[in-house]
C-alpha cells in the first residue's frame, strides 16, 4: 500500500510543487517530495508534530493544520496506524529569508539549514483554505475517503488558549505578578490630541518625555513586535487626523502608504523612526489645514474633491458640478474665500504631495510627475522650483 501511496504523492508533487512527506508512527521520515536527506530533519521536531496530532484526538477522517511562527501552515493526516502524511510547510504570503532561516534553525540540523531555507522559499503560496482543499484531495487519492473541510482542525497558540480558559487565566496571572505594567492611556491620548489639533510642539514634547511601563508583548520576535506596534499606532493616529479635519480618503491613503513602507523595513529601530515621521506628518498636515482660511460649505466640497482626486485631471467644470455653481461664480468665490485661484491651489497641493513622495519613497521624478498628472517631468520641475526655491532632486538630497 505504501508504494502505491508514494507513487501518487510523487505525481501530486510534480503538479502542485507543494512539499509532501511520509512519517512512520515514531516520527521518522520515510520519504519526502522534494527529496531531502534523512539527516536534515530533526527527529524531535517531527515527533512533536505527531504528539500534537494525537493530543487533539485526530484520526484519518479528521486531519490537523498547525500554525507555525512566523506564519506557516503544516497539514498532518493519519493514513494508517504507523504512517502519517505531512503537507508543507506553506505560507499565504512570501516570507523574508531571515524569517524562514530563524524558523528552520529550531527544527533542522545546522549543516542543512541553508538548503532547507532555499527549499521553503521556493514553495508556492497557499492560503489556509487551499491547504484544507489539498488535504481533502489527498484523502480521496490515497484512502478513497471523503474528508470534509469542516472536520479539519486548525490549531495555533491563540486557538489553544481560547479553547482552554485555564491556560489563558494562568498567562494573565503570570503577567500580573511578574510583568511591568503597560503604559497608561494618557500617553496614547496625548499623542492623538496633539495630532488632532495639529500641535507639533506638543507632539514633540510628548515624544521626548520618558514613558513608564512597557508595551504589551504581541510577538516573541522583536521585528514583528515593532510592526504590530506600528500598525496600532497608525490606526489610532489616523483617526485623530480625521477628527482634526483631514479628509478620510487622504488619511486612509497615507496610512496605507506608511504601512506598506513599514513592511519593507527589516530593523526595529527603522520602524520606530518611521513611526515618529508618520506622527509628525499627520500632525503637520492637520496644522496646515487649520491655518488655511475658513471656507464655506460649497468651497469645502471642492477642497474635499480635490484632495481625493489630486492624481487625476481635475477641470473647472468638474468642480462646478460638485458644488452646484457655474464656473465663473465658482472661480470668483474660490479666490475670494481661499485667497488663491483654483489652478494655483491645485498646483500647490500637488507640489505638497510631491514633497511627501520625495521624502518617503524612492520613486523617480518621472514617475512622480506622471502620478500627479503633470504633462512632463520638466514642467513638474519648473513648478516645483518656483514654489519651493529648489528642484525636486535638490529637495530630496537636502531632506535625505
Amino acid at each position: 500500500m505504501k508504494n502505491a501511496w508514494i507513487e501518487k504523492l510523487q505525481s501530486l508533487y510534480c503538479v502542485t510543487r507543494v512539499p509532501l512527506s511520509l512519517l512512520d508512527g515514531d516520527g521518522n521520515l520515510i520519504v519526502s517530495f522534494p527529496e531531502i536527506p534523512y539527516e536534515a530533519v530533526n527527529f524531535f521536531a517531527t515527533a512533536i508534530v505527531l504528539d500534537d496530532f494525537r493530543a487533539q484526538g485526530r484520526d484519518a477522517a479528521h486531519p490537523l493544520v498547525s500554525f507555525i511562527e512566523p506564519g506557516f501552515f503544516l497539514g498532518v493526516m493519519e493514513l494508517e496506524a504507523d504512517c502519517f502524511l505531512l503537507l508543507g510547510l506553506v505560507s499565504p504570503i512570501r516570507r523574508a529569508r531571515n524569517e524562514v532561516l530563524s524558523m528552520v534553525t529550531t527544527v533542522g540540523r545546522p549543516e542543512h539549514l541553508q538548503s532547507t531555507c532555499d527549499l521553503i522559499l521556493q514553495v508556492p503560496l497557499m492560503t489556509l483554505e487551499r491547504v484544507k482543499d489539498q488535504l481533502c484531495l489527498i484523502a480521496d487519492l490515497l484512502l478513497e475517503t471523503r474528508v470534509k473541510k469542516e472536520d479539519i482542525l486548525f490549531m495555533d497558540v491563540y486557538t489553544s488558549m481560547v479553547q482552554d480558559p485555564s491556560c489563558l487565566e494562568e498567562r494573565l496571572f503570570e503577567q500580573r505578578e511578574s510583568a511591568e505594567p503597560h503604559p497608561s492611556m494618557d500617553f496614547e491620548m496625548s499623542l492623538c490630541e496633539a495630532v488632532e489639533h495639529g500641535n507639533r510642539a506638543q507632539l514633540e514634547q510628548r515624544l521626548n518625555t520618558p514613558v513608564s511601563g512597557r508595551v504589551g508583548r504581541m510577538s516573541s520576535d522583536a521585528l514583528r513586535q515593532e510592526k504590530y506596534i506600528f500598525i496600532v499606532l497608525a490606526t489610532v493616529t489616523a483617526r485623530a487626523a480625521i477628527r482634526g479635519g483631514l479628509s478620510e480618503e487622504t488619511v486612509l491613503n497615507l496610512s496605507d502608504l506608511y504601512c506598506q513602507r513599514m513592511d519593507f523595513l527589516s530593523e526595529p529601530a527603522l520602524i520606530k523612526e518611521l513611526s515618529i515621521r508618520m506622527l509628525l506628518d499627520y500632525c503637520d498636515r492637520v496644522g496646515e489645514l487649520r491655518h488655511k482660511p475658513a471656507a464655506s460649505g460649497l468651497i469645502r466640497q471642492c477642497l474635499a474633491y480635490i484632495s481625493v482626486h489630486l492624481h487625476e485631471d481635475i477641470t473647472l467644470e468638474q468642480l462646478s458640478g460638485v458644488c452646484g455653481l457655474c464656473t465663473r461664480s465658482l472661480s470668483l468665490r474660490f479666490r475670494d474665500e481661499m485667497g488663491i485661484s483654483i489652478r494655483d491651489y491645485l498646483n500647490q497641493e500637488r507640489i505638497n504631495e510631491a514633497k511627501y513622495l520625495l521624502r518617503h519613497t524612492g520613486y523617480p521624478l518621472s514617475q512622480i510627475a506622471a502620478y500627479l498628472n503633470y504633462s512632463s517631468q520638466s514642467y513638474f520641475t519648473r513648478l516645483f522650483q518656483k514654489q519651493c526655491g529648489m528642484t525636486p532632486s535638490q529637495y530630496r538630497e537636502n531632506i535625505g
